[in-house]
């Protein structure tokens, strides 16, 4: 019966997100996954590290997330660590400490100098595990994907 409940709430959390049917992405390494919706583009993003952006149908929203491994942290989580994802971005909320499944984070929205881009940062971690995803769209229309975004944040899932 458990395994019937969990997979009617696996089903309507797949197709729930702002009304938009949803895809499970998971990471090559099989460490972390989460939902994205199925009809966003995704692109690999060179770099160091390497991210995974998705990007929305009309252009305006992006969903990046890259991971750093053997990293060594405190028992908790540093404020400082998200914020150095966004250096020349003002944190617009307070950084608020978060948990899912099998990881303990940090959140914090955050907008650009002119307030034309708004993003909201998690850093998620599980041992020496740091997964970062951003969430981006432009100030006026970030609202419209709020609901998509905080779907992305809970789906989050790390470890094997």
């Amino acid at each position: 019966m458990k395994v019937l409940v969990g997979l009617i709430i696996s089903v309507a959390v797949v197709s729930s997100a702002a009304g938009a049917d949803l895809k499970q992405w998971q990471s090559p390494d099989k460490f972390y996954s989460f939902l994205v919706p199925a009809d966003w583009e995704e692109t690999k993003q060179p770099g160091e590290p390497p991210s995974v952006a998705f990007t929305s149908p009309d252009g305006k929203a992006e969903i990046r997330v890259s991971a750093a491994y053997g990293v060594k942290l405190p028992e908790k989580l540093p404020d400082e660590i998200l914020d150095l994802a966004f250096p020349n971005e003002k944190g617009i909320t307070a950084i608020a400490h978060i948990r899912g499944s099998g990881w303990d984070g940090l959140q914090r929205d955050y907008v650009d100098a002119a307030q034309t881009q708004r993003w909201t940062g998690i850093a998620a971690r599980n041992g020496s595990t740091v997964i970062l995803i951003t969430m981006t769209a432009p100030t006026m229309a970030f609202p419209e994907f709020e609901k998509t975004f905080k779907s992305v944040a809970e789906s989050l899932k790390l470890g094997k």
